[in-house]
């Protein structure tokens, strides 16, 4: 006799998917809507996943994705083997460009080099997978701000307090790019990150090529960095949250 699957524990996992989506805390009337069920259905839905952690009801009634997210998230990434599958891509970057090229993905309010490519000349060695980059001061953090989860800013007010104005952070999404310095870590180098996103648009990761300012052509660069986060978004798509 063929085992079929728990309904309820589908219909469940499908409004936790409606509300990440969302990119931002919903009501109850709102996550009723998005999944065309009753009000008391989706509050039995919604209690659950508060119960099972995956979800906070927030002081003003509204229901966001906790941290327990960002965790399953995390260990999705690295099980699916991100880094070393977006190598080739990074690789065939770097040699076409002629610049350093990095992965950075979003661990909790952390962004963490899940891969790099050295170009000839290393900047500096000590900046290696697993280094953390700061959100103040680096394309990448402009890109998780531009791009990332809608309440990335509310978590990081309790810590760095990293911001992206609105008329920046509509520019950086027309455009796709985003262009920074090293700051106090990297004098002296330009950087230009792009978003790899899902097949919702939600962000996986930033792409970004870095060199000395001296050299660096953000225009001649920009062309093929959106290619290769293309190419990654083709690798992942929206699988690596369910692999």
């Amino acid at each position: 006799m063929p085992v079929r699957p728990l309904t309820t524990a589908v219909n469940c996992l499908d409004l936790l998917d409606l509300i990440a989506a969302a990119g931002a805390p919903v009501r109850l009337a709102d996550a009723a809507r998005l999944s065309g069920q009753s009000r008391a259905t989706t509050y039995q839905r919604l209690l659950t996943l508060v119960t099972a952690g995956w979800l906070e009801r927030l002081s003003d009634d509204t229901y966001r994705l906790s941290l327990t997210a960002c965790r399953i998230a995390n260990a999705a990434l690295e099980q699916a083997g991100f880094g070393d599958r977006a190598l080739p891509v990074l690789q065939s970057l770097t040699d076409l460009t002629g610049e350093t090229s990095s992965l950075v993905a979003l661990e909790n309010v952390r962004l963490i080099i899940a891969q790099r490519v050295e170009a000839r000349g290393v900047l500096r060695a000590d900046l290696r997978v697993g280094a953390e980059l700061s959100f103040d001061d680096s394309a990448s953090g402009k890109v998780w701000l531009a791009f990332g989860p809608g309440d990335l800013s509310e978590r990081l007010a309790a810590g760095t307090g990293a911001k992206l104005p609105e008329e920046q952070r509509r520019s950086i999404r027309a455009d796709g790019c985003a262009l920074g310095g090293g700051g106090l870590t990297l004098p002296g180098i330009a950087v230009l990150a792009a978003p790899v996103l899902d097949d919702r648009g939600r962000c996986l990761a930033s792409l970004s090529l870095v060199g000395p300012e001296t050299r660096f052509d953000a225009d001649r660069l920009r062309q093929p960095l959106l290619a290769a986060a293309e190419q990654l978004r083709s690798i992942f798509g929206g699988r690596v949250w369910r692999d």
